[in-house]
């Protein structure tokens, strides 16, 4: 990323990565009309890109992981974290 742009500073500042991962799903999960929902969607596939350009981790291997988990014969039940969603919840609150 060049110096001196947002995406730089977002691959130097982890921390800031984190909390513009857990504010944009957030917001994607409020929005209520396909046209924010297309907004928000945008925002968190950049900062995802992002996260997974940082730790070498391509589309591709997003893809693999996908077809692997379609594979899978069993599967968890697939609700929601707790432990996650109460994290997420404090960072937010953190903006505050």
């Amino acid at each position: 990323a060049p110096e001196g742009s947002y995406t730089k500073r977002l691959f130097d500042d982890t921390e800031l990565l984190r909390d513009k991962l857990v504010e944009e799903a957030q917001e994607l999960a409020e929005a209520d009309t396909k046209q924010h929902v297309a907004e928000e969607l945008a925002d968190v596939l950049y900062f995802a890109m992002t996260r997974a350009v940082k730790a070498g981790v391509s589309i591709d291997d997003a893809v693999a992981e996908l077809d692997k988990r379609a594979r899978q014969v069993t599967r968890r039940k697939g609700d929601s974290k707790a432990f996650r969603i109460a994290a997420g919840q404090a960072i937010l609150e953190q903006k505050d």
